[in-house]
């Protein structure tokens, strides 16, 4: 992972810049190599600095760049064309399109770190829209990932497709995944089951070189018989916060019965263990964000309410990105398998 240099849009997300300058130092710290541009108003970051451990010696591999407006949940995510085109997400993604940066991660407004990437950065040709990819752990102890996840909503089936081989080319190079098993979300297993869009997706992968297996069903997000799965980004993102939510559910509702007696709190000591084990597996903060997949760089975007771990583990997710030169490899694959206009 040496020698690349990350753009981290200090100012994103619901607990910058704190946490995001707490996960910058742990992520210095875990590889010599990185180089990272910290981006957002110089005046609020430089006093931090100190107090969030930027040693003189990590501060060498530390630029600071300024940018004076920050991008806040109640803007709309097309302010950074105009209004707020000094914003820090804005000149994050334009040190990734000048070369400056290999990637670029953001915890902050999700639309707005969309059209920083999209627009800003550029699409990858051939690619028509980029999609957002989660990486969710499934039963065999392996990662699926799932997209689009909420770029787009209304999809042809042509964009499913290019999902699916962008999803695949991920699993592949950063996730280790050989020869990944892709799959099209769908209401049933049978080629027949689906819409007139997913079925005529699934038309356009069996001709392609890739390892489509067919329909997926929504139990296959989670029992490991696929490793990537692709749908709009309607559905996808409507399966990612039911099961965030999910997740959050069964950790509370665990953690209350076994505070409902001495006994199930002995017995709760005794499953810390396990139970530390398995929020692990559920915590989205393992993964850090979600890759945008199709444009001229590496763009992470993480979640708004993310701690430092989970900064620090989108900067390792931008690290693995630009070491495996992600957006090279897609765009490979996409001018191989995809007809192009």
């Amino acid at each position: 992972m040496d020698g690349h240099r990350i753009a981290l849009d200090v100012m994103g997300g619901d607990n910058a810049p704190h946490a995001t300058l707490q996960g910058a130092r742990e992520a210095l710290e875990a590889w010599p190599g990185l180089q990272l541009l910290l981006v957002g108003n110089e005046g609020v970051i430089r006093p931090e600095l100190g107090r969030y451990g930027f040693t003189p010696a990590l501060m060498t591999r530390v630029e600071l760049v300024h940018a004076f407006h920050t991008v806040v949940m109640e803007d709309k995510a097309t302010c950074i064309l105009k209004e707020k085109k000094d914003s820090s997400i804005r000149v994050a993604a334009q040190l990734v399109r000048e070369g400056r940066a290999h990637g670029v991660v953001s915890m902050g407004h999700t639309g707005a770190a969309m059209v920083a990437s999209v627009l800003v950065i550029g699409k990858l040709e051939g690619v028509d829209r980029p999609a957002l990819a989660s990486v969710l752990p499934n039963m065999k102890g392996g990662p699926t990932v799932l997209l689009d996840v909420g770029a787009n909503v209304d999809c042809r089936a042509e964009h499913i497709a290019q999902f699916a081989v962008m999803g695949s080319v991920y699993a592949e190079q950063v996730l280790g995944l050989e020869c990944p098993r892709v799959g099209i979300l769908s209401v049933g297993e049978e080629d027949g089951k689906g819409t007139d869009v997913t079925k005529e997706a699934s038309a356009m992968l069996r001709s392609m070189e890739i390892r489509f297996e067919g329909n997926a069903e929504g139990r296959d997000i989670w029992n490991g018989n696929f490793d990537v799965i692709a749908c709009d980004g309607f559905v996808g993102n409507v399966v990612l916060k039911s099961s965030e939510a999910l997740a959050e559910g069964i950790i509370s509702g665990l953690r209350e019965s076994f505070m409902q007696s001495a006994l199930t709190k002995f017995a709760g000591l005794l499953a810390k263990p396990a139970m530390k084990s398995f929020k692990k597996k559920l915590d989205y903060a393992e993964y850090g964000g979600a890759p945008l997949l199709g444009v001229k760089g590496v763009s992470i975007i993480g979640h708004g309410r993310s701690d430092a771990k989970a900064v620090r583990n989108a900067i390792r997710a931008a690290l693995r990105a630009a070491e495996h030169h992600l957006h090279e490899r897609i765009q490979e694959r996409v001018a191989l398998l995809l007809p192009q206009d």
